[in-house]
């Protein structure tokens, strides 16, 4: 079976880091990238969070959180896996470009090959548990569930589950965007076909009319 190993963002599969700009939407807030994310929930102090927030480099993030390993939540350890599927999966559910290249990955094996982590990753010769690496694999059979075609875009109820119908997010920015995106998407794939694979819920009752 293929193995697809990334590392750095600015290296092939570059985008599977927890370090590759994308914002992801989570608790009603923008983060920057998934380690924006993960590495403020690690902490209960919200004060640290908008911290991590707004400081640009991942790396930076990293490290600050580091050096307050005194003060990680209690739990940590019992959900730190839970957490970072939860952000995996805002990441690649969230962005339909992300999603494309996980898809197209098909059955390889994917792997984080960083020599510096034995937990997220393989530790650099392979005897790392590579959490990351399964949760990214994990996520791919979640959106295989959805559809197997890479270049289907998702509903907003199924890319932004949190988001209401009648907030803000859609008329600004990135939800903007998306939402004309994806309406051109159905007219050309066809409301009645595209209804069929994706009925709406109530809360988006007659988005199709």
């Amino acid at each position: 079976m293929e193995e697809i190993k990334f590392f750095k963002p600015s290296e092939p599969y570059g985008e599977f880091s927890n370090f590759y700009y994308t914002p992801v939407i989570l608790l009603n807030e923008i983060w920057p990238t998934v380690e924006h994310y993960v590495q403020s929930i690690k902490f209960e102090d919200v004060n640290l969070w908008d911290r991590i927030k707004v400081m640009k480099a991942p790396q930076d993030v990293a490290n600050l959180s580091s050096k307050l390993q005194h003060k990680l939540r209690p739990d940590w350890e019992d959900v730190k896996d839970a957490i970072m599927l939860k952000a995996v999966k805002a990441k690649f559910f969230q962005h339909h470009r992300l999603k494309k290249i996980l898809l197209e990955t098909g059955d390889a094996t994917i792997i984080q090959h960083n020599p510096n982590d034995n937990y997220w990753a393989d530790g650099g010769d392979g005897t790392g548990k590579n959490k990351l690496g399964l949760i990214l694999m994990h996520v791919r059979e979640q959106l295989l569930e959805i559809s197997k075609d890479p270049d289907l875009i998702l509903p907003p109820w199924i890319m932004f589950p949190n988001n209401d119908r009648g907030g803000m997010f859609w008329n600004m920015g990135w939800g903007e965007d998306y939402i004309m995106e994806w309406s051109r998407f159905v007219d050309q794939f066809g409301a009645e076909a595209y209804r069929n694979l994706f009925p709406e819920p109530l809360d988006w009752e007659g988005t199709y009319n």
